[in-house]
């Protein structure tokens, strides 16, 4: 999200603009690439956070590149997360994602169009948060890179958001710094990571290991309250 290559300035401008709306119609994989690299050089790339759902598909494909020089021209990368993350963790045989073509051989999208259950959030969240990336005795995730996410890294917290969020990003993971100035009610600072989805999606998890998740389509984005609850259970300043 932070390429240097985008059309308008400001808080997810180019992510709420009239343009994405080509990249997101666009069905065939040939016209989705094509408008995901459609966005002007304007800042030295890793300097200014811009947000891109184009910017996601583009990281997907090469990945999935990536994986099928390793593994073979079959080799899928939507299909491998399926069989060595979501398996070992137990997830629900229904996830899904999009894929191009309207086609289920087309490429992972990769933006979002997974489909959930509740059980299969709460399993993720736990394996991120509490597990740190184990399944059955097995480090299944890269541990540095997870502990940058997961804000876990004081080296790397990831890039600032544009806006005035005071949100930072990092590897995908939004990021919420809790101060004693921000917020009297703590005599600590702590980072809370949470991955948040279009329309009002929230996956907020704390520091003490509590999680808390909604799914909502009311562009909903509102998850204070439940840290300040969740610190009943367990002080994040001890």
């Amino acid at each position: 999200m932070a390429t240097g290559n985008y059309r308008l300035a400001g808080y997810e401008a180019d992510e709420d603009g009239s343009y994405m709306s080509s990249f997101f119609a666009a069905e065939p994989y040939s016209s989705k690439i094509t408008a995901a690299f459609n966005f002007p050089y304007k800042a030295a790339p890793g300097t200014y956070w811009n947000y891109h759902t184009s910017d996601t598909f583009i990281v997907t494909r090469a990945m999935n590149n990536y994986l099928q020089t390793q593994e073979g021209s079959g080799a899928d990368i939507f299909n491998m997360l399926k069989n060595e993350v979501f398996a070992p963790i137990k997830l629900s045989a229904g996830v899904s994602a999009i894929r191009t073509d309207n086609s289920p051989t087309g490429e992972p999208f990769g933006g979002y169009g997974l489909f959930w259950t509740q059980d299969d959030i709460a399993k993720v969240a736990k394996f991120l948060n509490n597990d740190n990336g184990f399944a059955d005795g097995t480090q299944i995730l890269n541990a540095d890179m997870l502990a940058d996410s997961m804000q876990n890294d004081p080296s790397d917290r990831g890039v600032d958001t544009t806006g005035g969020t005071g949100f930072k990003y990092n590897n995908a993971f939004w990021a919420e710094d809790f101060t004693p100035a921000a917020f009297p009610q703590y005599s600590c600072s702590f980072w809370t990571p949470f991955m948040s989805g279009y329309g009002g999606i929230t996956v907020v998890m704390m520091p003490n290991g509590t999680t808390y998740y909604y799914f909502s389509d009311n562009e909903e984005f509102s998850w204070y309250n439940a840290v300040h609850e969740a610190n009943k259970l367990s002080s994040y300043c001890p």
